[in-house]
Parts: C-alpha cells; structure tokens; sequence
C-alpha cells in the first residue's frame, strides 16, 4: 500500500485527469454517451440523449448502462491518484440526464489492486475474434468475477453448455430480426461502416472481424465485406458465457449494472483474459424475453458477456475517443 501525498494540483485539475482517463470506457457502438461537469471538487455524470441509439436502444438502457462502465472507470482513475470521493447516484425526474455526483472527500491510500485495474482499464481492449482457449474458464477465476459485480448489487449467470445453445438461438433471432429493420440497419451503419474516419467515435473497420460459424454469433460490424469462414478448431468452443442481472428493471439499475460490467470486464483483463459484450440480445424485447428466462433466478438480465482465452492473437487497437474537452466542462473556466 503507497500512502498518497498531497494533492498538488486543484481539485478542478485532478476530477478533469480521473474523467478523461475514464474515457477509455467502452460504450454501446463506441457512442461515448456521456458527459462530465466538474464544480469545485465535485464531478457530476450526465447521460447525453443525442448520441442515444434511438432504434436498438429505444429506451436508453444501453446508454444509461455506457454512463455506468464510465463511472466505475473515474473512480478507478481516482484511487490511482491517491483521491477518495463519496458517489451519489441520482434518478431525479426534474434532471434526468443527471446520472450520478462525485464529491472529493480527501487524500486515500493507493493499494496495488488500485494498480491493477488502473493498468487493466489502460490495456483492456474488445476482442471480437473467436477466442481459441482449450479448456473453459475454471470456477475459481468465475467467482473472481462475480464478486467484481456484486458490490453493485448485481448478479452473475454462466450459461452451462445446454444453456448456451439458448443463448445462441437468442442471439440468431435478434439477428434476424434486426437484418429485416431497415432503420436499425440504418443507424448502425451510421455508427460503424458509413462513419467518417476521421470521426473519433463510432466502430472503425479496424474493429470488424471474420464472421465464422460460432456457438453464439457477435455482432456483424462490416455486414457483407467478409465472407462467412469455416470456424477453425476450437474456435469459441470454450468460451464462457456470462450474464449480469439485477432484481428490477430501473434506470438506477442500469447504471449499476454498466459499474458492474466495467469491475467484471477490468478483472477480467487483469487475469489475462480476452472479453466482449453481447448486447444484441438485450436489444430485441422476444431475445430478451427468452434470455430472461434462462437467468430468472438472477434477475433481469442487463447484459451478456463473452470471455476466454487468446493468447497468441494480435495485439488490439484501441478503439477511437473523444476529445477530452468535448466532454468535460470545468465551470468558470
């Protein structure tokens, strides 16, 4: 444990580093949905409905659970810098793009965990490919998982082998449904294939990958520039397959359940294991429905999760962001 110094820099200073570090966070088609406004010592989260996905995300819950993943990376950032803050989550009829209030308290004690994630939310990449481990996740690095998501009072399902077939006629069905809706096909080829190179949002073509035949398809960022390869020996054979939930179905619950997903995927990096979201089966209210009914005991499933192993891949390229000063105001300044 490193006892912390000081801070020498102004508490303005420090919040606007934490935010825009945290902006590492994946999000929903890499929208960057959020925005930060930092007063003082305090931090405020806003949700921004104008980079919602109004189609596949009717409702923002997708949005809501993005501002989540950010917020749970800020306080990572935070303890790294030797800075503890109390966290107000806020569901305010009068504000609702008002998400969430963090307020410095003081100096805090940097521990190597703090280290850990920190350097995990600085490496931790999407991995999309097939991943091509030879034996499933063993329990012990399972419970390492569900006790990053607890804390933020969610559950965690692992889909055993049976489970997994329903899991991938869920994900099938939303495919199809969604390749019949040309206003969803619209807006994700807004977000992914017609997007601006130059733009630093959205899924580069960098980020697509081969389609092959797998267990549970991902997402097809690139729809009709790859052809659909055979799956090679073992490809996505023992991935682990994992669904966060919660017992109700609010806006507060989205949000922790994006806090959750954020410990679940960082731990999961720190432990050297490749990860990505499933987020179409939540998409599509009959998939969700079906997915629903497989994690009952959990709760309401917010998000599906893939993890394993691919150790001889290439590295990943980091996904585009934001500008900092897009995102964050410092007001009087």
């Amino acid at each position: 444990m490193l006892e912390a110094e000081p801070m020498s820099i102004s508490p303005q200073d420090l919040l606007f580093e934490a935010a825009c570090v945290a902006c590492r966070a994946p999000s929903i088609a890499n929208t960057q949905p959020w925005l930060w406004r930092i007063s003082d010592n305090v931090l405020e989260l806003r949700c921004d409905p104008s980079r919602q996905l109004t189609i596949a995300d009717p409702h923002g819950q997708l949005m809501v659970m993005s501002c989540g993943v950010v917020l749970h990376h800020v306080t990572i950032v935070l303890s790294v810098l030797g800075a503890a803050a109390t966290i107000e989550r806020i569901d305010d009829p009068a504000d609702p793009v008002l998400l969430a209030r963090l307020t410095l308290t003081g100096p805090r004690s940097v521990t190597a965990e703090d280290m850990r994630m920190h350097h995990a939310l600085r490496t931790r990449r999407t991995d999309r490919r097939p991943f091509r481990g030879i034996s499933r996740l063993p329990d012990s690095v399972i419970d390492l998982l569900r006790a990053a998501a607890a804390p933020f009072q969610v559950a965690t399902h692992t889909f055993d082998p049976e489970q997994v077939g329903l899991l991938g006629h869920a994900a099938r069905s939303a495919d199809r449904i969604h390749a019949k809706n040309e206003s969803y096909r619209n807006e994700m080829a807004a977000w992914t294939t017609y997007r601006d190179p130059r733009a630093r949002d959205g899924v580069p073509p960098t980020a697509a990958v081969p389609q092959v035949s797998r267990p549970v398809p991902v997402r097809d960022f690139a729809p009709g520039s790859k052809p659909l390869l055979e799956a090679g020996p073992g490809d996505d054979r023992y991935t682990t397959y994992l669904a966060l939930a919660t017992h109700t179905d609010t806006r507060g619950d989205w949000l922790r359940a994006g806090e959750a997903a954020s410990a679940v995927l960082l731990t999961a990096t720190t432990l050297g294991i490749a990860s990505s979201v499933l987020s179409e089966v939540i998409e599509v209210p009959g998939a969700r429905a079906l997915l629903h009914a497989v994690v009952a005991p959990a709760g309401f499933p917010q998000l599906t999760m893939r993890l394993g192993l691919n150790e001889s891949g290439p590295a990943i390229q980091q996904t585009p962001r934001r500008p900092c000063s897009e995102v964050i105001t410092i007001v009087g300044r």
